[in-house]
């Protein structure tokens, strides 16, 4: 199991800052590299409870999920496992589409990578899918949701829908941690996750780094 509990025990409320279900998704490890470290994907309940937050299911199919669940849990373990895989494949994937964005990987460099992996999600997403009314067009929607790792389907598709999107070009790492995230600022200035969080943590960093320096002087 990859759920870590932080210090208190309890963890907050995990910010939803990816501006897209696949970066979202992406980010469900809280503070990945702190002492507070939270997986709320990191069971079963809680990839569902996320899945209900994030509106990918409704109350009732969350609790038809979580009562299949308990009758079988080894597929409950298999889909578990395959959605850990899943977000394990949107970090490396829109990672790499971040550091191209920032200079830091060659703009040729090839993001197809694990394409080969994450097309099995997206073509499963596809068969499953059906064609609904929506305004003067369709969308693409999931009206039986039986399977346990159904959830992954909506975000499979966020995630192809992204890579053939313009919208690529606007992903970016958080300069304080290793989340991914849209920048829909008009000139691309975005650099934290959450001001709240990583950018109040850099300027208390820079204050106490310019008030030590001035005690030196």
């Amino acid at each position: 199991m990859e759920t870590t509990f932080p210090a208190t025990g309890v963890p907050r409320e995990l910010p939803i800052v990816g501006g897209n279900l696949a970066l979202d998704f992406a980010n469900t490890v809280d503070d990945p590299d702190g002492t507070a470290r939270y997986d709320h994907a990191g069971t079963f309940p809680e990839l569902v409870a996320w899945s209900v937050r994030l509106e990918i299911l409704q109350p009732d199919e969350a609790t038809t999920l979580l009562a299949s669940g308990m009758d079988h849990p080894r597929a409950r373990s298999a889909a578990l496992k395959r959605a850990h895989a899943l977000r394990s494949l949107l970090i490396e994937t829109f990672s790499r589409a971040a550091m191209i964005n920032s200079g830091d990987l060659a703009a040729g460099a090839v993001l197809d990578a694990r394409w080969h992996d994450l097309r099995s999600y997206v073509t499963d997403a596809m068969s499953h899918s059906e064609l609904v009314p929506n305004d003067h067009k369709y969308q693409l929607d999931w009206p039986v949701i039986t399977r346990l790792d159904s959830m992954l389907w909506p975000i499979a598709l966020a995630a192809v829908q992204l890579l053939t999107s313009p919208q690529l070009a606007r992903v970016k790492k958080c300069a304080g941690c290793p989340w991914v995230f849209l920048d829909q600022s008009k000139n691309l200035s975005r650099r934290w996750c959450a001001m709240q969080d990583c950018g109040t943590h850099e300027k208390i960093v820079r204050y106490v780094a310019r008030r030590a320096a001035r005690k030196r002087a």
